[in-house]
């Protein structure tokens, strides 16, 4: 009785170890493939990647003249009133523990941002990049081979198609300070559900 129940014990063991064999072979298998094409995903960051409302909130708050260098000195250190979206983050973390290269376009100005560079080290550790105009995104599409493309107004999706990446629509929350176009689902792009929390 003690050996069969010992038995089943060791082949229930190691069932579960060639399980999980199995799968961090597939995990390597894509990781490499990945790393060897150096495949890239990239995000925007401001109501794609992050909810960013309290930040801009805090400038425009104590700074009369809007889109300054001064206001966006504080809107790039105001990062830790920001917080991350949880599937577009979720999803990043992800595409970087496959081997992704990331890429994060933040659309707005540079003034001060380096510790908000140095924040986001680890998720895009050379790939955080201040867009001061909007119509050159598809510039830095083109840099890498760039797969997907996540962002959250029309014209951001328009300018990855233009660099032929493939777009993601995520959505917006109620506070959202992005103020292009937004009409989810009109361009034929992927929606991702849930992407407003």
């Amino acid at each position: 009785m003690v050996l069969k129940d010992v038995r089943a014990k060791v082949e229930q063991t190691w069932t579960t170890t060639k399980k999980l064999l199995a799968m961090m072979s597939v995990w390597g298998l894509i990781f490499s493939l990945v790393t060897i094409a150096r495949l890239g995903a990239a995000f925007t960051y401001d109501d794609t990647l992050v909810h960013s409302g309290a930040a801009f909130d805090k400038a425009a708050g104590r700074v009369q003249l809007l889109r300054s260098p001064e206001y966006w000195k504080i809107v790039n250190n105001a990062y830790d009133l920001e917080t991350p979206k949880i599937l577009p983050y979720g999803l990043a973390c992800a595409l970087r523990a496959f081997g992704f290269r990331i890429l994060i376009l933040a659309e707005r100005g540079g003034t001060g941002g380096d510790a908000l560079k140095k924040e986001w080290r680890r998720l895009a550790p050379r790939g955080f990049v201040y867009v001061s105009d909007p119509e050159d995104l598809h510039l830095h599409l083109q840099d890498g081979r760039y797969v997907l493309f996540f962002g959250n107004g029309d014209r951001e999706l328009l300018e990855a198609k233009k660099a032929g990446v493939y777009a993601v629509r995520v959505k917006r929350d109620k506070k959202a300070v992005s103020t292009g176009e937004y009409n989810p689902g009109q361009m034929g792009e992927f929606v991702l559900p849930l992407s407003e929390f």
